[in-house]
């Protein structure tokens, strides 16, 4: 097993001190993309978290919460391309000590798959799809399709990579209004989308990986842009030779949201990873 430096051991305890205190789901790419350069294999990374724990609502009548999150990212290398299938699921159960109040149940997550046409060009060209629900904020259902091009600005300087993507996706949206009861909105926007990723070794035993994307698009139903700017950052400390410890930070926050929903989200999320 190796072992990591204080400064690590630091981080790890302040991470264990939060809890995920909103729901964002910002897909981050380059922690499911493999580090090794090699050709014709597989890669998988599976992460597991659950939470049980109570919050008191008066003098011995908790708030009974538990909480369960799943991650398996599959990633595949052949001679010139990249395939990635990243996956995400989160089931949150409140049961409240007022028995007047109805049992809560939020389930959110994404399936977002993606390939990497010629990875080794300094400028390469991927295209993807993504269905996602978040129904803790009324999202019933988020549908992606675009492409972009990809530019390598640095590549194992210092053991930095970082890249820049610039391109085009459709968004289809379904939310739940909520000030208006049974009444869903629907929008169909065409967008630019752009990232800048990063990936970097930090140690032999730890890396970190962060993407900033911004989209935007025109929206006839307010005659206006809707801008969107999310990210996430990654940390992934190795236990042994198939066992790490990831915890991330992810945000998104949109000035023009389709229903009137909080428009700063964001999540703090730990757990162990099975990677192969």
């Amino acid at each position: 097993m190796q072992f990591f430096s204080l400064k690590a051991v630091g981080l790890l305890v302040l991470v264990f001190a939060f809890q995920n205190v909103a729901n964002a789901q910002i897909v981050n790419i380059e922690q499911g993309r493999s580090s090794r350069d090699s050709s014709n294999f597989f890669a998988g990374k599976f992460t597991t978290s659950f939470s049980l724990y109570n919050q008191n609502a008066g003098k011995n009548r908790p708030n009974n919460y538990l909480q369960l999150s799943l991650n398996g990212d599959v990633a595949y290398n052949s001679v010139q391309h990249t395939y990635l299938l990243l996956n995400y699921y989160n089931y949150l159960l409140v049961n409240y000590s007022d028995k007047t109040q109805r049992k809560t149940i939020a389930k959110q997550g994404y399936s977002h798959f993606r390939v990497n046409l010629h990875r080794e060009q300094r400028l390469s060209y991927e295209m993807f799809g993504q269905g996602q629900i978040e129904k803790a904020r009324g999202l019933e259902l988020r549908t992606l399709a675009g492409g972009y091009l990809r530019f390598r600005l640095m590549k194992n300087f210092k053991d930095v990579n970082v890249y820049l993507g610039t391109g085009l996706m459709h968004e289809h949206e379904e939310w739940e209004n909520p000030e208006a009861e049974n009444r869903l909105v629907v929008s169909d926007m065409l967008k630019t989308t752009n990232y800048v990723s990063a990936r970097t070794k930090l140690q032999s035993n730890v890396e970190a990986s962060a993407i900033i994307y911004y989209q935007t698009g025109y929206a006839k139903a307010i005659d206006d842009f809707r801008n969107r700017i999310s990210g996430d950052v990654g940390l992934d400390v190795k236990l042994g030779r198939f066992l790490a410890f990831r915890t991330s930070f992810n945000c998104a926050y949109e000035d023009e949201p389709v229903v009137p929903v909080t428009k700063f989200v964001y999540a703090i999320r730990n757990g162990l990873t099975v990677a192969f």
